[in-house]
């Protein structure tokens, strides 16, 4: 994706970065470093380079919490037999990137809860770890204020046990909040698979956990107003967006269930146009322009060499070559030093495909057999498959309400 920092692999797991993740941990820091830690540790709230060091360790150590609590849903799903692509962390956080759906509800709930169980043991090791510092030091609780402060002993004593509370009460914090039945969260994916497992169809455990979800990102925008209202601007602004990518990734799932229902069953070679025009690969740029691009109306074609797929010739790729070139330049030499375009094959499912066809950027993919190209999927035809297939299930529905 578009601003993301590849890092490492986790347990053969990718591992990304998002460039707003960076922005998340200098706010997350510069609120910790002028406001918790200085009001927690009073004894040393003049010690503004120590609790800024705090405020970036806290910050670290709460995005490693949510790292390693996407890793939970990660493993799990890679052991149930779902693809994953990746783990990202962003500024609200991070997400397992799953390559498709669970096929079972059980998986489902299995899946959306590994994440919460490794979120609550973490909370457990950190106050297990407060716990210890408190019992073999001279750290002491104050309450009084009605502010949790820790005094007694060095610096690094308050400041371990401090930044320990912050992350045992933080993680204590998302995990109430992500158990709230509201799709995309944990507990809304739950919350889906026991009504799928209940009635046994995805598209309406979708439908109510999604509505929930976009339901609850309208409160956060009115939570985001009150606190703007109210004087805290940051928190405003936080609430509404945050709403904004609960609303996106609900309104996204629920039409993502649709086309699934509307695809069932179907396989690429039912939809794909067979006997497809073909350039050779031996062609020059200016032959190709010629007698394909400007007499048929398609932007790509698939290049063929001794009657094997070679990859996709596209118009942009013929416009990124300089003219003086094109009576020379070969279309073969074009394709094998370009990207490498996805293909598909022949029995794989649509849905599979049109994700394939949405990451790759073009309108059309070669469907390839054994690396012989056996027909080409286009992007329209699907489009109005699900329009025609649409059409007849509302006017289904139609007829059976007006005979009930």
């Amino acid at each position: 994706m578009t601003g993301d920092i590849f890092l490492c692999r986790l347990f053969g797991i990718p591992f990304r970065l998002h460039w707003s993740w960076f922005l998340a941990i200098f706010l997350v820091s510069w609120t910790l470093a002028t406001g918790f830690f200085p009001q927690t540790l009073p004894e040393f709230s003049t010690e503004s380079e120590a609790l800024w060091g705090l405020g970036f360790l806290a910050a670290l150590g709460l995005f490693i919490s949510v790292l390693l609590h996407e890793l939970g849903h990660a493993i799990a799903a890679r052991r149930l037999g779902v693809e994953v692509r990746g783990i990202r962390l962003f500024i609200f956080g991070g997400v397992a990137e799953l390559g498709s759906e669970p096929n079972k509800a059980g998986h489902e709930i299995v899946i959306a809860v590994a994440g919460p169980v490794v979120t609550l043991l973490l909370i457990l090791l950190y106050e297990l770890g407060l716990t210890l510092i408190v019992m073999q030091s001279s750290v002491s609780w104050d309450l009084s204020s009605g502010i949790l402060q820790l005094q007694g002993g060095s610096l690094a004593t308050v400041g371990a046990a401090a930044l320990l509370f912050y992350l045992g009460m933080i993680n204590t914090f998302l995990l109430v909040f992500n158990m709230i039945p509201a799709f995309p969260l944990d507990g809304g994916r739950v919350l889906r698979g026991i009504i799928w497992g209940a009635t046994n169809n995805y598209l309406t455990g979708t439908r109510v956990a999604g509505g929930i979800g976009i339901a609850f990102a309208y409160l956060l925008f009115i939570g985001g107003i009150l606190n703007a209202l109210g004087g805290n601007l940051f928190g405003g602004v936080w609430f509404f967006f945050l709403g904004m990518f609960l609303q996106n990734a609900a309104q996204s799932s629920i039409a993502y269930a649709q086309l699934q229902q509307l695809l069932r069953g179907v396989r690429v070679a039912d939809m794909m146009r067979r006997d497809p025009v073909t350039v050779d690969a031996g062609l020059t740029l200016r032959e190709v322009a010629d007698e394909y691009f400007l007499r048929f109306p398609y932007k790509s074609y698939p290049v063929i060499h001794d009657g094997r797929y070679v990859g996709m010739l596209s118009l942009r790729a013929l416009q990124e070559e300089p003219r003086e070139l094109w009576h020379t330049r070969l279309v073969g030499d074009v394709v094998a030093n370009g990207p490498i375009l996805p293909s598909v094959k022949p029995n794989e499912p649509v849905l599979q495909a049109m994700r394939k066809l949405a990451e790759s950027g073009q309108s059309r993919l070669a469907v390839v057999d054994d690396g012989t190209l056996v027909g080409l999927l286009c992007g329209r035809d699907v489009m109005d498959l699900m329009e025609i297939r649409a059409g007849l299930a509302a006017a289904r529905v139609w007829q059976e309400r007006r005979a009930a």
